[in-house]
């Protein structure tokens, strides 16, 4: 129950307001006295000043104690809190009316008496309570004039005194008292209920994160944490929740792209595999019988001839595996420059005339304009380029044609290989572009299904995409766009 963070809160918030309430009803409750005290020495300012004119409080052989003592009748008679006391000069309390034994105190602290008397607008003063050792109480004082106007003694009316005291004490236990500490301990459950049940309200949404995060992470949640806070506010929680999901998210990503990798992984070893036994093992068969049989010299050659073919095409298939592997290690960047695309072309088609003449193919280039330049890696264009030309020729029947066609725009250049071959079937227009893809064609001229893979992956690293549109019997025709210098 109290792992519960709503319920944590709720407590949190009713020690609070306990604390907070505690405070306020101390602090109320003083201010409230003094305010009271402030009041009772406000009106009762003057008391001591009019008792003092109207008794004649010392006579020729000192304090006249009759006068006192009926002045003192008097003023409690109106007021019982009040305390009469008649002080000399230094403090020292001269008389008073009260009885034997009560006054604990003999001499008053004189400085509040002058404060009092200097600046009454200061109020509450405190000054000594003669009935107590400790005790400050408000008071009311007046001089004693003597008959040349001189302070000879001075009237000190302490204004709550011990009946006073007995009336608060009594009051304690009151009825309104009882009644108003009820109500704000009422206040207090009501406000600790309010926020189990305010706080549970506010803290739904993390527990309904807490408990897909829970499930996410004991495997009962199927796919990612998708939390619809559209219709809510956006708030931390809201935040918070956007960032699991986009986090889980990631992490199914990542999941699925490892396990892909692990997909291509194996499919690679067992195309690799497929792809280098046949030329190992021809080599080796060849190698074999020339070892092992007495051959005539022309049919040995042809068998050494045979295996070095062999081993070109496995070197040039283990140059292709280490290429593409570098191409999609993350680790390779175009080294950008700027150079004139048709020249580069141009040299291109030269690297393969023969081998388009011996087919019967026409191989050219077009420009929409002379002189265009791109900003690209020249040697990754070139090699795009010529396993281009080289798929058209394989795929190019005898008097066919190959065109490379460059056009542009005002920021991107256009770069085309058009061949008027076999074309590719629709249904193997989305693959060509895998690692060791064939079609299903008995052409015996099909490479390794890695030069495509090539082309897509360097025409990546520019920013671009390699697109192809073809028909079957139609030829194809590959093209991508490279960026203009700027």
């Amino acid at each position: 129950m109290f792992r519960r963070l709503y319920v944590r809160l709720a407590l949190a918030t009713g020690l609070l307001f306990i604390v907070v309430g505690s405070v306020l009803i101390t602090i109320s409750t003083r201010t409230s006295e003094l305010y009271a005290l402030e009041t009772t020495q406000r009106v009762n300012q003057n008391i001591a000043l009019h008792a003092a004119e109207d008794m004649p409080l010392l006579g020729p052989n000192g304090v006249n104690e009759a006068a006192l003592k009926e002045l003192a009748h008097h003023v409690m008679f109106i007021n019982p809190i009040v305390e009469v006391y008649l002080l000399d000069t230094s403090g020292q309390v001269l008389s008073h009316a009260l009885p034997e034994g009560t006054v604990l105190r003999n001499r008053v602290d004189m400085q509040p008496l002058r404060d009092f008397i200097n600046d009454p607008s200061k109020l509450p003063i405190f000054g000594d309570d003669p009935r107590s050792k400790t005790a400050k109480k408000t008071f009311s004082v007046s001089p004693v004039l003597d008959v040349s106007g001189e302070p000879a003694a001075y009237l000190y009316t302490v204004l709550n005194g011990s009946d006073y005291e007995g009336i608060q004490q009594s009051l304690a236990g009151s009825y309104n008292l009882k009644t108003g500490v009820i109500t704000i301990i009422a206040a207090l459950v009501c406000a600790t209920i309010g926020g189990f049940v305010l706080f549970f309200f506010l803290t739904r949404r993390l527990q309904r994160l807490g408990r897909s995060v829970r499930e996410y992470r004991e495997g009962s949640y199927q796919g990612t944490i998708n939390l619809d806070t559209r219709h809510l506010p956006q708030d931390e929680i809201d935040v918070l929740g956007s960032a699991i999901s986009e986090m889980s998210e990631r992490i199914e990503q990542q999941f699925n792209a490892q396990r892909e990798i692990d997909l291509n992984r194996r499919e690679l070893i067992a195309n690799v595999s497929h792809d280098l036994r046949t030329p190992v093992s021809s080599v080796q068969g060849y190698l074999e019988t020339v070892l092992l049989k007495e051959l005539d010299p022309d049919i040995q050659k042809d068998y050494i001839r045979t295996a070095h073919k062999h081993c070109i095409r496995l070197n040039e298939l283990i140059g292709e595996l280490f290429e593409l592997s570098t191409l999609e290690s993350g680790n390779v960047e175009p080294d950008w420059e700027n150079f004139p695309v048709m020249e580069l072309i141009q040299d291109i088609i030269h690297d393969h005339e023969i081998a388009a003449q011996e087919k019967d193919i026409s191989l050219s280039a077009e420009s929409s304009k002379q002189g265009i330049r791109v900003c690209a890696d020249i040697a990754m264009i070139h090699r795009v380029l010529d396993n281009l030309i080289q798929n058209a020729l394989k795929h190019t029947p005898k008097g066919g044609s190959i065109t490379v066609r460059v056009s542009h725009d005002e920021s991107q250049v256009r770069v085309e290989v058009a061949d008027t071959g076999e074309g590719i079937l629709a249904k193997d227009i989305p693959h060509i572009f895998e690692r060791f893809y064939k079609p299903n064609t008995e052409s015996p001229t099909l490479g390794n299904g890695l030069g495509l893979a090539i082309v897509k992956r360097i025409v990546e690293l520019h920013r671009s995409q390699i697109a192809v549109r073809s028909e079957s019997n139609h030829g194809a025709q590959f093209s991508f766009w490279l960026p203009q210098p700027g």
